[in-house]
């Protein structure tokens, strides 16, 4: 009998996604590609934890939520609980492009 918790647990949805941006040939593009692609992470990251954030104070503070309405909120975690990684390592990765195409200018 094997140990499951020593195993290799198989990639989730979340990380096979970041991978995938990871993965994107972020030197092919322009640094106003990068510079915009960086901006809209961010303020996309921002604006998602602002969505968590009001979501969580409201049911903390108990404000009533129509059962129809569950279904909606419980995709929509789901969906941020995918983005915000893709999100970050799209800022991680066009900022990281961005600093090194600004050192090489400089040399």
């Amino acid at each position: 009998m094997t140990n499951t918790l020593t195993e290799t647990t198989p990639d989730t949805s979340i990380t096979i996604l970041r991978t995938l941006i990871a993965d994107l040939q972020y030197t092919q593009l322009s640094d106003i590609e990068l510079h915009d692609l960086s901006s809209i992470a961010a303020e996309s990251i921002e604006g998602l934890c602002h969505g968590l954030l009001y979501t969580g104070e409201s049911l903390e503070n108990g404000i009533q939520t129509q059962p129809q309405n569950l279904g909606q909120i419980g995709a929509w975690l789901k969906a941020s609980a995918h983005i915000i990684p893709i999100l970050l390592e799209l800022y991680e990765q066009s900022t990281t492009q961005l600093f090194q195409m600004q050192n090489g200018n400089k040399s």
